[in-house]
């Protein structure tokens, strides 16, 4: 070949190799710093707890759902028209000569469509059948599993298995895929943190739940801001709970979630914030603000995509705190955040 033409080569070959590492640096730098804005306001007319959301999931079109602790409806939104519309319900019962609210807290879909909520004044997980997720005709869970006391966050297995945290228990139960009576799976050691302002004490200590594409469970720790991973052998039984971070900046760390990369995403709610926690420990974090938001004590997140969508539970504590320091009035109140590469 003439040797002008195989410098002409060369230089193209160069070139392209330029461009390529141009471009994923582009978007390494975009997914670490990306853009945090509010995707949808739950109550336009109000910011004081009319609507209180806990938790968000995501159906396999990518539409989210969200249970509201007030009415007791669960929200649907579609991010690409995001305005919230009913498409099932958690009816409050009658305890001990008193109307008890379901609360709903930890939400997903299994692989049949069907939808999940954790309740734990019922000490249940509720179900709705797919057929019954409509907006004309709201279905009314059911009960799946029970025997969950403090029922919080939820997850399956690649078995169709349901586990589900126990809140200040330390408890990690497993149901399986005809749901039942549950059955302790994980235990993680009771802790208790006092608040910086010394008021408040936290116990969570067995909160969100997420599994990665192996198999392996990850355990939100609130009250250590912790983060801890269990391994499940062969017929999921539990290793013992290993600690695979624990940092400040993990105080208050409430829902978590993989992202498209299998990079883990956690919510520390009382510090306004999100971070990522790498799989030796380390702890960044990517966005956090006051408590005009747009994160409002962040609780929950789910990724659709490249897009991350995270519930605002917006309670008054800590960094979400107005300046009165009772209050949580400044920002826009119960919302669905959302973060863009």
């Amino acid at each position: 070949m003439h040797p002008q033409r195989m410098k002409e080569i060369e230089m193209q070959l160069l070139s392209i190799f330029i461009l390529g590492a141009f471009l994923g640096g582009c978007a390494a730098m975009r997914m670490d710093n990306p853009r945090v804005s509010i995707l949808v306001d739950l109550d336009p007319a109000s910011a004081d707890r009319t609507v209180i959301v806990e938790s968000i999931t995501a159906d396999k079109d990518g539409r989210l759902y969200l249970p509201d602790r007030v009415s007791g409806n669960i929200f649907r939104v579609d991010p690409k028209a995001p305005k919230p519309v009913v498409v099932a319900r958690l009816e409050p019962r009658e305890i001990k000569g008193k109307k008890v609210a379901a609360n709903g807290a930890g939400i997903a879909f299994n692989a049949q469509g069907d939808l999940f909520v954790a309740s734990a004044p019922f000490g249940e997980v509720l179900r709705v059948r797919a057929a019954d997720i409509d907006p004309k005709k709201p279905g009314v869970g059911q009960t799946f599993a029970g025997g969950v006391q403090g029922a919080n966050g939820i997850a399956f297995d690649k078995q169709g298995n349901l586990y589900i945290s126990g809140g200040r228990s330390g408890i990690v139960y497993k149901v399986g895929p005809g749901g039942g009576a549950a059955e302790v799976a994980v235990k993680i050691e009771p802790h208790t943190r006092t608040l910086p302002h010394g008021k408040a004490e936290q116990a969570n200590v067995a909160n969100g739940i997420a599994f990665d594409t192996k198999g392996m469970l990850y355990v939100a720790d609130t009250a250590r801001g912790a983060v801890w991973k269990v391994e499940l052998g062969a017929g999921g039984k539990a290793g013992k709970p290993a600690l695979l971070a624990q940092s400040p900046l993990l105080e208050g760390a409430d829902g978590l979630a993989f992202d498209a990369d299998s990079r883990l995403w956690v919510t520390p709610n009382e510090r306004n914030a999100l971070v990522t926690v790498t799989p030796d420990g380390r702890v960044r974090e990517v966005a956090k603000n006051g408590s005009a938001g747009p994160l409002e004590f962040p609780s929950a997140i789910v990724f659709v995509g490249n897009t991350g969508y995270i519930s605002n539970y917006d309670t008054p504590r800590r960094d979400n705190l107005d300046a009165d320091r009772k209050t949580a009035l400044d920002g826009i109140g119960a919302s669905i955040a959302q973060i863009a590469p």
